[in-house]
C-alpha cells in the first residue's frame, strides 16, 4: 500500500494561510519519509483562535520560507499519487487555495478523506475526529501538530486495511462505500460517500469509563468563578463547565470583575503578545495588571485541579 498522507495548519480563518504542512510517505504499507515545514503566510495575520489550536505564532514562523519554497520540495510526491488527509476538504482546499494565491499550477492526484472512511466504517464512534478515532485505535500521538497529524491519518487507513485484508486503496474505498477525491489542473471532485459500507469493523466501540468516572475532590472549586476561552481538547465547554459546578464552583461566559480563574486552550500564555490573545484573555490580563486577583490557567494545568485540594473525594460522571 503506497500513499501520502497531509496535514496543514494555517494562521486563520482562510485557507490560502498555511503556517506549517506535515508529509508522510507511506510505502508498502511502511512508513519511510516524514516531513515537517514551518510556512510563512503571505498575509501575516494569526487569529488567536488558531494559534490556540496549533501554538504556531508569527514570531515562529517571520524566518521561514512561503508556500512557493516550500512546494518545490515537496511538489514531486503529489503526481500520480493517492494523497491522504483527514478532514480531507479542508486540507485540499489549503492546497488550492494557496496554489491558487501563487498561480501554482497542481499536478493530478486522487486522495481520500480518512475521517469519512472512519465514519462509515468503525460504527458506533461519538465522532469522527482524528484524536477520537485514534484513541480508539490505542495510537498516541500529538494532536494539531501538522506531521503527528498527518503519521495519526496514516494510521487510521493501515488499521482499516489491515482488517479488509486489502492493500488497494480503491478496494477500501469501494468496501466502505467512499467515493476517491481527485485534483488536476482544471479542478477537483470531492472525496464523498455513496453509501453504507458493504463491510464494517469487527472492533467494538465501548464507552471509556476512566475517562469519565474519576475521584475529584469535591471542592476543587469551591469560591471560583472560572471562565473559559478556546475549544479544549479533553471535553467540551459544557462537560467542563459541568465538571466546575459539581467541584464546587460557578462558570460564567465571559471575563467580569467576579472572575477568579479563566481557563485558556492556549500554551505558553505568559509568551503571548496583546494581539495573539483572545478577547477574553486580554481583557483577563487587563484585569489582572490592575490587581485583580484572576489565575490563568492552560487545559492541562485546569484539568490538575480536579485533585488539587484535600477535602472529601466522590465518583463523578459526566
Amino acid at each position: 500500500m503506497d500513499f501520502v498522507a497531509i496535514d496543514f495548519e494555517t494562521a486563520n480563518e482562510k485557507r490560502n494561510s498555511p503556517c506549517s504542512i506535515g508529509i508522510v510517505v507511506v510505502k508498502g504499507g511502511e512508513v519511510v519519509e516524514k516531513l515537517h515545514y514551518l510556512i510563512r503566510p503571505q498575509e501575516m495575520r494569526f487569529m488567536p483562535i488558531n494559534i490556540g489550536i496549533h501554538g504556531i505564532r508569527p514570531a515562529m514562523v517571520k524566518d521561514a520560507p512561503e508556500f512557493p519554497e516550500v512546494w518545490e520540495k515537496i511538489k514531486n510526491y503529489f503526481p500520480n499519487s493517492t494523497v491522504v488527509a483527514h478532514n480531507a476538504s479542508f486540507d485540499i482546499s489549503v492546497l488550492r487555495k494557496t496554489a491558487e494565491l501563487y498561480d501554482i499550477e497542481l499536478p493530478s492526484f486522487q486522495y481520500i478523506c480518512t475521517m469519512k472512511l472512519a465514519k462509515n466504517f468503525y460504527l458506533g464512534l461519538q465522532d469522527a475526529k482524528l484524536n477520537t478515532v485514534n484513541d480508539f485505535l490505542d495510537y498516541k500521538f500529538i494532536h494539531h501538530d501538522a506531521l503527528y497529524d498527518a503519521l495519526a491519518c496514516s494510521n487510521i487507513l493501515l488499521k482499516v486495511s489491515e482488517e479488509l485484508k486489502t492493500t488497494d486503496i480503491q478496494e477500501v474505498a469501494d468496501i466502505t462505500g467512499l467515493v476517491m477525491g481527485y485534483v488536476d489542473c482544471k479542478g477537483y471532485s470531492s472525496c464523498s460517500l455513496k453509501g453504507r459500507a458493504i463491510r464494517t469493523s469487527n472492533k467494538t466501540y465501548y464507552y471509556k469509563r476512566e475517562n469519565n468516572a474519576e475521584n475529584y475532590n469535591r471542592e476543587a472549586f469551591k469560591n471560583e468563578v472560572v471562565v473559559f476561552t478556546g475549544k479544549l481538547n479533553s471535553m467540551s465547554r459544557d462537560q467542563a463547565m459541568t465538571l466546575v459546578r459539581r467541584l464546587g464552583g460557578a462558570t460564567g461566559g465571559t471575563v467580569t470583575k467576579k472572575t477568579t480563574i479563566l481557563v485558556t486552550n492556549m500554551k505558553n500564555i505568559q509568551g503571548l503578545r496583546r494581539e495573539e490573545m483572545s478577547t477574553k484573555l486580554r481583557k483577563a490580563t487587563d484585569y489582572k495588571a490592575k490587581g485583580q486577583d484572576i489565575t490563568l490557567l492552560n487545559e492541562e494545568e485546569f484539568l490538575e485541579m480536579r485533585y488539587s485540594r484535600t477535602g472529601p473525594t466522590y465518583t463523578l460522571q459526566l
